[in-house]
């Protein structure tokens, strides 16, 4: 399944800044709900896929690298696809407004680990936004996600992905 945010109807062309993104919700035995904050931003945990690396690896790599918990023998189901075109999201390394295109695969996996700050392998720019990751309720997971960042950098863009993702876990 796909769903797709382009609220101005736009088409990528060779100049727009291309990604492929993996995130997951996380379920512990308890029913807990894995959310990361970066940047003092809300999100599923994940992130980027490094060139030519598959979705099912990606996500693996990064949620072991965040959450410390050793992913490699889980089994992930995937929820979804979501495709976001945006004209004006900043662009921190040039200090500019560009045009992003990004696929950001969805999975859900459960786990029985908690999350081990010894072993997280954090990037440079995740310790620089104070990145954290923690189980939640369902009660503080949907507040937390809830919040709005419009009044943040690219705040708008992680809120309109969130409310997609949150109406979709509440119809499943």
């Amino acid at each position: 399944m796909k769903i797709t945010i382009n609220p101005k109807q736009l088409i990528p062309d060779d100049a727009w800044q291309k990604f492929r993104k993996v995130r997951a919700i996380v379920e512990n035995e308890e029913g807990y709900i894995a959310l990361s904050i970066e940047g003092g931003k809300c999100i599923f945990p994940g992130g980027k896929c490094d060139p030519e690396e598959p979705e099912d690896i990606a996500i693996k790599r990064e949620l072991t690298e965040e959450s410390g918990i050793d992913f490699t023998e889980s089994t992930f189901h995937k929820l979804f696809e979501l495709e976001t075109l945006y004209d004006d999201f900043y662009d921190y390394r040039s200090d500019s407004l560009k045009p992003r295109y990004t696929i950001t695969t969805y999975y859900y996996v459960k786990t029985s680990h908690k999350i081990d700050e010894s072993k997280m392998q954090l990037t440079e720019g995740e310790l620089k936004e104070n990145f954290k990751i923690r189980f939640v309720d369902r009660q503080t997971l949907e507040q937390m996600l809830l919040e709005d960042h419009s009044d943040m950098v690219n705040g708008k863009f992680f809120d309109e992905e969130k409310e997609v993702v949150t109406d979709y876990v509440e119809e499943k």
